[in-house]
């Protein structure tokens, strides 16, 4: 009687789960098939990595573009909320009560910070009116290896100075509460970006890329010395900051001069800290009265503001300084103001030594939801404008200015609750 009777789908044997796993192109539908049962996330977790393309990207109003295929998603942000892109598949979300968490996209696990929260609220924080004490970047950890088994931690950048440190994590019953560590000016610099590497918390300035550090103590913030500030680099990469002119590059003929527009800080695959530069023109404004200030036009189609070319540098703690690269090793980079992360090519199906970029520039054309995209390719110093689809068809043009900041959001192959 037992073998007329079809076998129960947790029963389903593993080579034929891998085999459905293969066949699902979403990383969203992967993460479905292994929150179905027990067995099937067990059997799921021992076998290798799916193929994974191109990362997505997030908007703030919750919309997720797949890019490699041109579909979007939608994650639903609540209406109290303020949404932060925190790096990797992660959204912070701030309230209107004074509540904040951390939300996979993916999964749609909610881990609360309440302690976290607490800091926020005293450092006069208030998401939905900005111009006094705004949110500047929000990062999280991406690897507990030089942490404490099931730390993570996540870090709020308050006003480019203020940076507030706290443990999360999903506490059962009898577990102590997060840690908190608030660094009101220990840097003592404008902050351009902020990354979590080997243990530490490292802080670039926009003023010299002057690059500090603080050991996080294997994430027992509460131990942490008074004086914890280690100036790792003492001077910029270069005497004076300019737009370099390489022979294998194409030069860029603007007669006006180049500005420096961002700094970001990856980690490399090989295990580097690296800092980029991204540039674009310099604006060049002419009036005969104060109130009609006119901006010159970009003869090649394209705003002043647009990228135009990156610069690259590795970290050297030995001697103190930046060391400039000409190659990513066959890498590719993905930058966006709230999160850059390093791929193999391999693994995603990118361009080998190229930076994948996303910069939002304004209001100014409605019609054109990425923005500043493209691909510069590292090697012949060419930008490729458009390269992420040929038309932006899955994000709607009439989505608010102000929701249209996308970040890279970096699918991985996660482990859901074993409450589910």
């Amino acid at each position: 009687m037992a073998a007329e009777h079809p076998s129960a789908w947790p029963d389903l044997p593993p080579d034929l789960l891998a085999t459905v796993l293969r066949r699902l192109p979403s990383l969203a539908d992967r993460v479905r098939l292994r929150a179905v049962c027990r067995p099937w996330r067990s059997s799921a977790s021992g076998l290798p990595p799916s193929h994974l393309h191109l990362p997505w990207l997030a908007f703030l109003d919750g919309t997720l573009l797949d890019v490699a295929n041109n579909a979007a998603h939608r994650v639903r942000i609540p209406d109290d909320a303020v949404c932060y892109s925190a790096g990797e598949n992660t959204l912070f979300l701030a309230h209107d009560d004074g509540r904040c968490s951390l939300v996979d996209v993916f999964s749609g696990a909610v881990t609360p910070l309440p302690e976290l929260a607490v800091h926020l609220h005293a450092c006069n924080v208030n998401p939905r009116y900005e111009l006094m004490q705004p949110i500047t970047k929000v990062v999280v950890s991406t690897s507990a290896a030089e942490l404490e088994e099931h730390c993570r931690l996540v870090a709020v950048v308050i006003q480019n100075r203020k940076v507030i440190i706290s443990t999360c994590g999903r506490r059962a019953a009898g577990e102590t509460n997060n840690a908190c560590l608030a660094l009101d000016d220990h840097f003592g610099f404008c902050i351009a970006d902020v990354k979590f590497f080997q243990g530490r918390i490292y802080a670039l300035s926009k003023a010299n890329e002057t690059l500090a550090a603080i050991d996080l103590n294997k994430g027992r913030l509460d131990d942490l010395p008074p004086c914890c500030v280690e100036v790792v680099i003492l001077r910029a990469a270069s005497e004076k900051i300019e737009m370099t002119h390489e022979p294998h590059l194409h030069e860029d003929p603007w007669p006006f001069g180049h500005v420096v527009a961002g700094w970001y800080l990856v980690v490399s695959n090989n295990g580097k800290l690296l800092m980029l530069r991204r540039w674009t023109r310099k604006r060049l404004l002419s009036s005969d009265h104060y109130d009609e200030w006119i901006e010159f036009p970009d003869p090649d189609g394209y705003e002043v503001k647009r990228t135009r070319r990156f610069d690259v540098f590795e970290m050297d703690r030995r001697y103190g300084r930046w060391n400039k690269v000409h190659d990513l090793d066959g890498q590719a980079l993905f930058v966006s103001p709230p999160c850059s992360k390093s791929a193999p090519p391999a693994g995603h199906g990118a361009r080998e030594d190229c930076i994948y970029f996303v910069h939002q520039m304004g209001p100014r054309r409605p019609e054109d939801p990425l923005g500043d995209s493209g691909v510069y390719n590292m090697r012949d110093g060419t930008i490729t404008r458009r390269p992420l689809m040929p038309e932006p068809a899955a994000v709607s043009a009439s989505l608010p200015w102000r929701y249209r900041f996308p970040a890279w959001v970096f699918p991985v192959e996660i482990e859901v609750s074993n409450s589910v």
